[in-house]
């Protein structure tokens, strides 16, 4: 698939640097569904071939004496999917209500689905 500029770049690989948040605990989803939306998007990276970059991070807060869907003192706060994630879970993204974000922060961030590297793609912090 070409471009209407007709130079040469191939649609299907290209992303556009734009992360998508879905806020845990609104009306659209709850911090419980996060094991769901685990798995739904593992299964549509797997039919998409695992394309580089896309991944899958979990959000949290820390809270004093709470427990979560079985998790001690984090709350889960918002699910983040990566630029490269969004031609391949199209449907989850707008099922769970995600919109446009800038990526987790790596200090709160836990890696839901994806490899090792793809820390790399979080901003580290300034000093």
């Amino acid at each position: 698939m070409r471009n209407a500029a007709g130079d040469g770049h191939d649609l299907r690989t290209m992303t556009s640097g734009l992360w998508y948040r879905a806020l845990l605990c609104d009306a659209l989803v709850d911090a419980c569904q996060v094991p769901i939306i685990r798995e739904h998007f593992a299964d549509a990276l797997g039919a998409a071939g695992w394309p580089d970059g896309a991944c899958l991070f979990l959000s949290t807060r820390q809270t004093r004496g709470r427990r979560v869907c079985g998790h001690d003192s984090a709350v889960a706060e918002a699910v983040f999917f990566s630029p490269a994630a969004i031609a391949a879970v199209p449907h989850l993204i707008a099922v769970c209500g995600a919109e446009p974000s800038p990526p987790p922060d790596r200090a709160r961030a836990t890696l839901l689905v994806g490899n090792q590297s793809d820390w790399d793609l979080l901003p580290h912090p300034i000093h």
